[in-house]
């Protein structure tokens, strides 16, 4: 902990010189600001604050034409500006769009401050490895600091769980010092210069900017974090009642937690790890690739930002928020960047995809249920490997279960409430008739019922003599549902996405044989070793396997076969189908609204909703084309393996003008695919490296 004298700052009476109150009326705030900081030992002498004009900017840097100006920088997780390392997490050649600011976007419309743009420009050349920026500990606004104040010391002393607590601390410290300290406080002249409405960032937008981002999972995520921001104010009300309720509204709580989201720093402060506002630093613009970088400096006792490159002058100066989606640009920022793309060409773009089963092994695809589509659900014949299914489906996970309906006893989750009163309905009504679900008097009787796995298991035989005939609400109430977060790449989480389809495409014999190598206690057999993508034990890098090892859903990292790797490429069209059809305008449309700067301004919300949902059809489409050209590239193989089979039961291959096209030819396709410019490397490697090596395997042996 840092101590209570470099924790706090007494107030100064002196300080009251530099409140624009104390002035004329044409103060500029911004100026006495700077002076602030410099009479505290701050130093920038390189640099100055310029009013940014979006209508006639001419600062760009050569950067692309969506540089400009974001006044402010789980999902619910803690943001905070992570790029300040000396590694870099990847490059991007562009930088942040500005900030709208009301309902018609409109920049000059309100006359709180939030229209003075601001932006950080050298005045004279900066060489490479300068300090251009230096503000001393004393400046900084800690974690600790909101500790110390009567409110987060009640907050320390309960066992009170909240949602950011490092956020919360700067939070009850900004709160409390402004009401308490007012126009007296150290950092008046810091609060001063803050924007007071935020309204480029989502949780602040009106229900008509809203609808801009039909379609996206970031509504859910909008939804979350206010709801996540008032049960954190009402928790802290019934800590303290009496004197926090005086301190902030629940406005005023908002506000402070997306001032703190998007400028907070994370530090290192004296060998304790931190988070802290940083006056001055929190005003430069995100730009990558990274151009400075920033830590505390220990000799200094400063917060330092350091240049990476030659800064010429009159050129504005960047800080990088990180390699980030536009979803958390846009969440926690205020805004997106139009070309997202780094250096590399890697875009870090993502659209969550959710896929699961429901409570008796039916396949779950963004909340619908594949009801007789494909053999995966309905039927008798089904049942036993939709059991199976389950349980591998689940294996490793806390209670058994991963309910879209939370936690709760057993891992079973408060959607059992919803499940009694289904099925308690439906034995009323007569629906999907169940004997089982009838001799349940009450719906406690059913929850207390269903916490036992052979009384569950007879609920789901009784609804498997009819599955397509059980109530709708009885099949959503438990669902097994799995969010991944995938971007055009083939990275971890497209690896466990391409795992968690091929375990939903099994079929019997492939969910005994995934389960059956999954748990081994003498090491992994060979074929276990390469289905999870496990080291072979005495191979180059090879490590040896613990003696007990349980592998799961998301661990399958080969194809099963190619059958059910063409069933998994049928499961991913099909997801990313239903993503789409989620939208109400096409990827298309999206690309001609974005060429109408009249219809979407520049950095308004209503541009930067566009860019978002854009974003995430790019990805979707980008999937739903490497499904398309796996699946003809599996027929391609599939037909390869027929002509084989008949010539190893003594048959002639076929010799028509079809079968000899070499448009069916494995290798020329791959040739093909790789002449052309347009294919995605992801898509091309995947194809030729992983469906090569099940081509060799399956003309190896015999079809699965």
């Amino acid at each position: 902990m840092l101590s209570s004298s470099s924790s706090t700052r007494p107030v100064d009476e002196d300080t009251t010189k530099y409140n624009p109150l104390h002035k004329s009326a044409e103060a500029d705030k911004f100026q006495i600001f700077e002076q602030w900081l410099r009479d505290n030992g701050a130093q920038f002498p390189q640099l100055e604050l310029r009013q940014y004009d979006k209508q006639n900017d001419t600062t760009n840097n050569n950067h692309d034409d969506n540089e400009g100006l974001c006044y402010d920088t789980i999902d619910n997780e803690a943001e905070e500006k992570k790029d300040g390392g000396a590694s870099d997490m990847g490059q991007s050649a562009d930088s942040v769009a500005m900030m709208s600011l009301d309902n018609n976007n409109d920049a000059t419309a309100i006359d709180d401050g939030s229209n003075e743009m601001r932006s950080v420009h050298a005045t004279s050349p900066i060489p490479p490895q300068t300090v251009c920026v230096s503000i001393p500990k004393s400046c900084l606004i800690t974690v600790e600091m909101g500790q110390q104040t009567p409110i987060g010391k009640s907050i320390l002393h309960s066992d009170v769980e909240l949602d950011a607590p490092k956020h919360i601390f700067l939070m009850i410290y900004l709160l409390w010092d402004r009401k308490v300290n007012g126009s007296k406080s150290f950092f008046a002249p810091y609060y001063n210069i803050l924007p007071q409405t935020l309204r480029n960032m989502p949780i602040f937008w009106n229900a008509e900017e809203l609808q801009y981002l039909e379609g996206s999972h970031l509504l859910t995520q909008i939804n979350d974090r206010s709801d996540a921001i008032r049960e954190d104010y009402e928790r802290i009300c019934s800590i303290s009642p009496h004197h926090f309720p005086t301190i902030a509204s629940l406005d005023d709580f908002r506000w402070a937690r997306m001032i703190v989201c998007s400028r907070n720093f994370g530090l290192l402060i004296n060998g304790h790890r931190t988070s802290a506002l940083v006056p001055h630093a929190d005003m430069l613009n995100h730009h990558r690739p990274r151009e400075t970088k920033w830590t505390f400096c220990e000799e200094r006792q400063c917060f330092t930002i350091t240049t990476l490159q030659s800064i010429q002058a009159g050129c504005q100066v960047y800080d990088s928020y990180g390699q980030k989606c536009n979803h958390r640009f846009l969440l926690n920022y205020g805004f997106c960047v139009e070309r997202n793309v780094e250096v590399d060409g890697f875009c870090p773009n993502e659209v969550p995809l959710e896929l699961g089963l429901d409570g008796f092994g039916g396949v779950v695809l963004f909340g619908e249920n594949l009801l007789n589509e494909g053999g995966f659900f309905g039927g008798e014949a089904n049942k036993e490997c939709r059991d199976k299914k389950l349980a591998f489906w689940t294996r490793g996970e806390h209670g058994g279960s991963h309910m879209f309906g939370g936690g709760g006893a057993g891992g079973l989750g408060s959607s059992f409430n919803a499940l009694a009163a289904a099925v308690s309905a439906s034995s009323m009504s007569g629906e999907g008739g169940s004997s089982s679900s009838s001799s349940f008097s009450s719906r406690r009787d059913l929850l207390h019922a269903m916490m036992d796995p052979g009384t569950a298991s007879s609920l789901r035989e009784a609804f498997d003599r009819s599955p397509s005939s059980a109530p709708s609400s009885y099949r959503h109430a438990v669902r097994h549902v799995k969010r991944v977060r995938v971007c055009v790449s083939n990275n971890e989480n497209t690896r466990i996405l391409f795992s968690m389809l091929r375990v939903l495409a099994c079929n019997s014999a492939e969910i005994d044989h995934i389960s059956r190598l999954g748990t081994y206690s003498a090491g992994p057999s060979t074929a276990a070793q390469r289905l999870f993508g496990l080291p072979v034990t005495g191979a180059p890098g090879g490590q040896p396997s613990s003696s007990s090892t349980l592998r799961t859903c998301r661990d399958i990292r080969y194809p099963i076969n190619p059958y059910n790797e063409r069933r998994a490429m049928e499961l991913l069209l099909d997801i990313t189908g239903r993503a789409l059809s989620k939208y109400p305008t096409s990827l298309a449309q999206d690309n001609a609204n974005l060429l109408d700067e009249t219809a979407y301004p520049k950095y308004s919300n209503k541009r930067n909703a566009k860019l978002q949902v854009r974003g995430e059809k790019e990805v979707l489409h980008h999937f739903a084309l490497w499904a398309r050209t796996a699946m003809h590239v599996i027929d391609i193989i599939l037909h390869e393996l027929s002509e084989e089979r008949k010539a190893d039961n003594g048959g002639a291959r076929a010799t028509t003008a079809a079968h000899n096209n070499e448009e069916l030819e494995f290798d020329y396709v791959i040739q093909a695919m790789e002449d052309d410019d347009d294919c995605h490397f992801t898509i091309l490697r995947y194809c030729s490296d992983v469906l090569g090596a099940v081509r060799r395997d399956e003309l190896g042996k015999h079809p699965y």
